[in-house]
């Protein structure tokens, strides 16, 4: 039968490259998609690393259009701690610089054997407020001020990469570049994802935000469960008041989130947009080009009705032609996908690989199968008088 298809489908071959050129082309189109989704839900299944629900983020900076206050004027960290921390719905409160900040982006980094390594500046209370796991070691202490090193915090992933099997506590990164002094591993956390769930694993380590740290710095507060938005206001003159020349901004880490989900998905939208609409054309086609064979080929459906053939066996017969077509596609298709890891055009696991080829192969032949009902049923329909009576 799979023979007789094929010599069928080779007898016109002429009218049917066209299609399955479409096929071809639908096909890469599917699995650029498809692989899309698929890396994004095995990135968003993974660990996050920090609680984010009832987590707000205040950011009180210095307003450059405005005369410099004196220093004596400045209200420091400590004093922000406090006020913060009057607030009875207020459970924690840690400051973290721009570059720690989830779903923030600034970024600084630099390159460990050709990975890149991001890093920030946190408070010893971060911990606490994003619930953060210690895998092994100890998190940041006052005590660290008196070290001549800079104690380092990183997460699981990076001393698997860096250190192996090997126990990463006092290892030393020589390659670490946030100051003058040496750094070293003083924990290790099982994940801070920092750029989000839908975000492309990245390797972070976190050093210690030290009283004299002079740049942008944001304050995370832990507020309790169903504490009203409203609330926000009361931070927001109560931050005025000490210093009205600052510009205080609150959002919450829920709606910096969204956020960056919507940034993310942006380009997955876009790309199923895509598809679809190409699927739309090549859907049109094919739904064409099976009722015009279906009108043309009446006399040979008639005759074979006469002989005995059965509706559903013209049907698998149509239908098996546009499925060794649709095959010709995905072959041409897939051999060129295959090609994409030893070119490094897409980096991605063999499982996601494999499961979007399977995608997008599935999704083409179905599409086949459907275009192909209506067409196969007026063959069905077809009578052995009619063929008798076709020109």
């Amino acid at each position: 039968m799979i023979r007789h298809l094929c010599k069928l489908a080779w007898n016109r071959k002429r009218a049917n490259a066209l299609t399955a050129f479409q096929i071809f082309i639908s096909f890469l189109i599917v699995f650029i998609t498809a692989s899309l989704a698929v890396d994004k839900a095995n990135t968003y299944r993974q660990p996050l690393g920090f609680s984010y629900e009832d987590r707000w983020v205040v950011e009180f900076r210095e307003d450059r259009a405005r005369p410099a206050p004196s220093e004596a004027e400045v209200p420091n960290r400590r004093q922000i701690y406090q006020t913060l921390e009057e607030f009875d719905w207020v459970e924690s409160v840690a400051a973290v610089d721009r570059a720690a900040i989830p779903y923030g982006f600034t970024r600084y980094g630099f390159d460990i054997g050709g990975q890149m390594v991001y890093h920030g500046y946190v408070s010893d209370e971060l911990h606490e407020v994003f619930d953060l796991e210690l895998v092994s070691g100890r998190w940041f202490s006052e005590e660290d001020a008196a070290l001549d090193w800079e104690p380092l915090v990183i997460t699981q992933p990076l001393s698997e990469e860096l250190f192996g099997h090997e126990d990463p506590i006092g290892q030393q990164i020589e390659e670490w570049g946030g100051d003058d002094r040496d750094g070293r591993v003083i924990g290790v956390v099982s994940a801070y994802r920092r750029s989000g769930e839908l975000s492309d694993t990245e390797f972070f380590m976190l050093a210690r935000l030290e009283d004299d740290y002079s740049h942008h710095v944001h304050f995370v507060v832990t507020v309790r469960p169903d504490t009203p938005l409203a609330a926000q206001e009361q931070i927001f003159k109560r931050l005025k008041a000490m210093a009205p020349w600052y510009i205080v901004d609150i959002t919450t880490l829920e709606e910096d989130r969204a956020s960056s989900f919507k940034l993310t998905l942006t380009y997955l939208f876009a790309a199923g947009v895509v598809s679809v609409l190409v699927m739309g054309m090549v859907a049109l086609s094919l739904s064409g080009v099976l009722w015009q064979r279906t009108t043309l080929r009446i006399e040979e459906i008639g005759l074979r009705r006469a002989l005995g053939g059965s509706a559903a066996s013209i049907y698998a017969q149509l239908t098996g032609e546009m499925l060794v077509v649709a095959s010709i596609g995905v072959i041409a298709g897939l051999l060129l996908v295959l090609q994409f890891p030893l070119l490094e055009l897409l980096d991605y696991t063999g499982g996601t690989y494999a499961l979007s080829i399977a995608l997008a192969a599935l999704i083409i032949y179905g599409l086949v199968i459907v275009c192909s009902l209506y067409p196969g049923r007026l063959a069905c329909q077809v009578r052995p008088v009619e063929a008798l009576h076709h020109e």
